[in-house]
């Protein structure tokens, strides 16, 4: 979803890679519990694939569990990329292995079929990040109308965002078809005189936002955080309702038509192919414990974004945070000599 959600995924930013898991090891016992990574793990027998939603967190994500698994675990890693839709599936039958990053709220009945049924896939735990999807305009908007700041000032503003394939509404653009989201129910709910268009790519919705932000032209568009755009532009999420039952179960119930609340806060999740265990338990142990930061992701993704290599962006942030990583190599080596 993000769905959300830059989609944020430049395809270029991706690379292919494998993972291998665990015959033998030489780690050391003392290795494996004081965290003394320098005798690296043979895994050199069983590939682990990695699925990544198209959106440039999940890169990241991905470049730095790479990096790390390959460096200090001794595994190579095959990542592939593909819309959120299609990951819980892939998990199931044991096509990929995980996936670093779900937005629960596009993803309620997929937790419900997979994991709460037991059909091929785990809760892989948090990522420490909490995503807000909204509907964003550029801050300097509200100096001549600061009713856009709430969704009631759209609805006498909606011409504002007018384009030449909006008619007479207002323009949403989105980005990605694949993303989760929920505008044009929102929109036809609250009376508001707005259509959705998507701009068919993370990158693509950038270059839009980019153009209106350099001629500070009007512009209503369906972002999220984190992502490193936040730390560009300067943007406003417009007030919407407050979540209602109404909508969560909305969302429960798999009928989006209904939905007319504000995007609700998703702590996002990992999500692994109950198979993993027994194919590469210490490449188990390594993502459960991976968690960081909005700051973290976003430093990754912004250098991705400026066009550096994935293993080049995740090395610059490794070697800057060894206390954050340290821990998940830990958890990887101590399962990897258990």
């Amino acid at each position: 979803m993000r769905s959300r959600k830059g989609a944020l995924i430049i395809g270029g930013a991706l690379v292919s890679l494998a993972l291998v898991a665990a015959a033998c090891s030489d780690v050391s016992s003392s290795s494996a519990a004081g965290g003394d990574s320098s005798s690296v793990p043979n895994n050199s027998a069983t590939t682990i694939k990695l699925a990544i939603s198209p959106w440039l967190g999940a890169a990241a994500n991905a470049a730095v569990a790479q990096k790390l698994l390959e460096e200090k675990l001794g595994y190579t890693v095959e990542s592939k990329e593909l819309d959120e839709y299609t990951q819980f599936k892939a998990l199931s039958n044991g096509d990929q292995d995980a996936t670093l990053e779900v937005w629960p709220s596009g993803h309620a009945e997929d937790y419900a079929n997979y994991i709460d049924n037991s059909n091929g896939v785990v809760d892989g735990g948090p990522l420490g990040i909490t995503g807000q999807i909204g509907w964003y305009i550029p801050t300097y908007m509200l100096q001549d109308h600061p009713e856009l700041a709430t969704w009631e000032g759209l609805k006498a503003n909606a011409g504002l965002f007018q384009t030449s394939d909006s008619g007479d509404a207002g323009q949403i653009l989105d980005g990605d078809p694949s993303f989760v989201t929920y505008d044009q129910p929102i929109a036809d709910n609250l009376g508001l005189n707005l259509k959705v268009a998507y701009a068919g790519s993370e990158a693509a919705e950038l270059t839009e936002l980019d153009t209106a932000y350099s001629a500070q032209k009007p512009i209503l568009m369906y972002f999220w955080t984190p992502h490193w755009g936040q730390q560009k532009y300067e943007l406003t999420n417009v007030e919407l309702p407050a979540v209602t039952q109404a909508c969560t179960d909305a969302i429960a119930n798999s009928t989006p038509e209904q939905y007319s609340c504000a995007y609700p806060a998703d702590p996002l999740y990992k999500a692994f192919s109950d198979k993993l265990q027994a194919k590469a338990p210490a490449a188990l142990a390594f993502l459960s414990a991976m968690q960081w930061t909005i700051d973290d992701q976003n430093s990754v993704s912004l250098d991705l974004y400026n066009g550096t290599d994935p293993g080049d962006a995740a090395q610059a942030w490794i070697d800057a945070n060894p206390t954050v990583w340290q821990p998940w190599v830990d958890a990887g080596l101590a399962a990897q000599s258990s």
